[in-house]
């Protein structure tokens, strides 16, 4: 199980769309996304500190369903490379970097540690933070959103930058997550070296040609 993580705007969503594109019909491959309501019914990233809470709990709901739903699928089909949009910590990086009150900040934590992520490791997409800024910049769309999740400001991603280090990169994780420097690099050159670390991660080799696999070959793949 390895999760593609990053703060907003470094291309995170982006290679995690790119590989799903192309494995897509991989039997080998199962691919979660870091929620199921594309539209959140609170503004992410809020100056306003109860609206922040809202959405960062809401968050931890979305990636708590997901982990369930991650726990049935192994165990159903054991065997499967799983790809992950973002990875659990980013809750205690986000919600940290919004100064939350206290007591929310610590039901948050609370309820993170009270679940058992499964995660094996963390890809994570390193960037300066105006090369983040200029991606952001470039994408257009959802142009108010942004503006209400606050991602143009500078401040605000160098403080999610810093607790990534702190809850991600920490000496703790180190034996789990892998750097991946993103600057200077197109999506589609950072999904290739994706690939060679899911290739050493987990001895598949991408050079096989994907096909949809007839009867025969889905028996044999499930047994």
């Amino acid at each position: 199980m390895i999760s593609i993580a990053g703060a907003h705007g470094v291309g995170k969503t982006t290679v995690y769309e790119l590989l799903k594109k192309k494995l897509h019909d991989n039997l080998k491959f199962k691919f979660f996304p870091e929620r199921y309501k594309k539209i959140p019914p609170f503004p992410f990233g809020s100056s306003n500190k109860q609206i922040a809470f809202r959405s960062e709990f809401h968050f931890l709901q979305q990636l708590t369903k997901r982990n369930r739903n991650i726990i049935n699928y192994d165990e159903r089909y054991n065997g499967r490379i799983i790809i992950l949009d973002r990875t659990p910590a980013c809750i205690l990086v986000y919600s940290k970097s919004l100064n939350l009150k206290e007591k929310d900040y610590n039901l948050i934590v609370d309820m993170y540690d009270s679940v058992k992520w499964r995660e094996d490791y963390v890809i994570y997409l390193a960037a300066e933070p105006e090369t983040i800024l200029k991606r952001i910049r470039q994408r257009g769309s959802l142009e108010k959103a942004r503006k209400e999740w606050n991602e143009y400001e500078k401040e605000y991603l160098i403080s999610i930058l810093s607790y990534y280090n702190q809850f991600v990169l920490s000496k703790k994780e180190k034996d789990k997550v892998i750097i991946l420097d993103t600057n200077e690099v197109s999506p589609e050159q950072v999904a290739l070296k994706v690939e060679d670390i899911i290739s050493t991660l987990t001895d598949y080799s991408f050079e096989k040609q994907v096909k949809q696999p007839d009867q025969t070959d889905l028996m044999k793949f499930l047994q």
